[in-house]
């Protein structure tokens, strides 16, 4: 099934992950489903510099990029009003306390999981 239908524009996802066979399995479930994948950022720095410059839809961030937490890049994409899921193995306690209700899928994910949160986030309540 297709994000765009109708001929329209497909729906654009950023991936900021640091792990690059987890960024190839997120980028085949993703085109999979039709989405552009914008990624993969590697470092907090990249795809801070990355996001300033990209229209993007939706946000996939794993939170501990090479020791660094993603944190102030979940801060810019909240600034602009770009939703976004965390990746990460961390449970919601252990994040600062403004992100504990923030969209988190545990890794290692399971990518109907993955795809039911980016399609509702994406498209309302539709179903994998």
């Amino acid at each position: 099934m297709s994000s765009a239908p109708n001929g329209a524009s497909p729906k654009r996802i950023f991936v900021a992950e640091d792990e690059f066979l987890v960024f190839l399995a997120l980028e085949d479930d993703l085109k999979g489903r039709g989405y552009e994948v914008v990624g993969p950022f590697t470092t907090v720095a990249k795809a801070r510099a990355a996001a300033a410059g990209e229209d993007v839809d939706l946000a996939l961030l794993d939170i501990n990029m090479g020791g660094e937490m993603a944190y102030p890049l979940a801060d810019d994409f909240a600034a602009k009003g770009v939703p976004f899921i965390f990746l990460s193995g961390y449970d919601a306690d252990s994040l600062p306390e403004r992100y504990r209700d923030a969209q988190r899928i545990a890794k290692p994910y399971d990518p109907r999981i993955l795809i039911a949160n980016v399609q509702r986030i994406l498209e309302g309540e539709e179903t994998a």
